[in-house]
């Protein structure tokens, strides 16, 4: 994949180059070594794209965080449904709040939900994680407007989030963040390209390469 496009929120990109510069060169690394088109896993059941195949936001947060799980990004799990488990803070009574990762003080959310969840993320949840002293900036991982047009209706996107940035301001309370919107590299699009005309046209030959997956259980939210 590629990084499309990019914002600093307050200084959050100088921030990391200047602090945690191998923090964040392990995130622009798993981004760029991830190919998408193994994300292509999901069909549509939506009347205005019934049958189509789309790209999963599961299974791209999914690789993502098996990847950085191997730098340490998040602790190993001790389930066999998965390889890691996300760092979590529990306040009792069987709530608790958890991120996508943490390293080195720097917090990191893989964000391919609706809106308000990119917007939770960087105005909440991150800084809920500072004033416990568990980060002290964040990296939020979000998909471009063009990759967006390629999943299920009500997935939000970079563009989505900048309006949040262009009119809310600063707080006081707020961190440094960096957020990186995500989309295909060209040698992508034209993989993908290939296997949705394969799905439409031959199903059956197109199962041979491709794992649809089964969604199951409660919709993701705010952790």
């Amino acid at each position: 994949m590629k990084i499309v496009n990019t914002y600093s929120f307050k200084n959050g990109e100088k921030f990391l180059k200047t602090k945690h510069p191998k923090e964040l060169a392990e995130v622009l690394e798993a981004i760029k070594n991830l190919d998408a088109t193994t994300c292509l896993t999901k069909e549509s059941a939506e009347k205005t794209m019934k049958g189509a195949l789309l790209f999963s936001p599961r299974d791209m947060n999914h690789h993502l965080k098996t990847a950085l799980h191997k730098k340490n990004w998040t602790a190993k799990a001790n389930d066999k449904k998965k390889e890691y488990a996300e760092p979590r803070h529990a306040f009792g009574g069987g709530r608790f709040r958890e991120m996508d990762g943490m390293k080195n003080k720097v917090g990191l959310e893989i964000q391919f939900g609706k809106y308000a969840f990119m917007g939770y993320d960087i105005f909440s949840k991150m800084i809920i994680f500072k004033n416990l002293g568990y980060i002290e900036c964040g990296i939020e991982v979000v998909p471009a407007e063009e990759l967006v047009k390629q999943m299920s209706t009500g997935v939000s996107s970079f563009d989505q989030l900048l309006v949040d940035f262009n009119n809310r301001g600063e707080s006081n309370i707020d961190i440094p963040v960096f957020i990186v919107g995500i989309g295909l590299t060209d040698q992508e699009k034209q993989k993908a390209e290939k296997l949705k005309d394969l799905f439409k046209n031959n199903k059956k030959e197109a199962l041979a390469s491709i794992k649809l997956r089964k969604y199951r259980g409660s919709k993701p939210g705010p952790k």
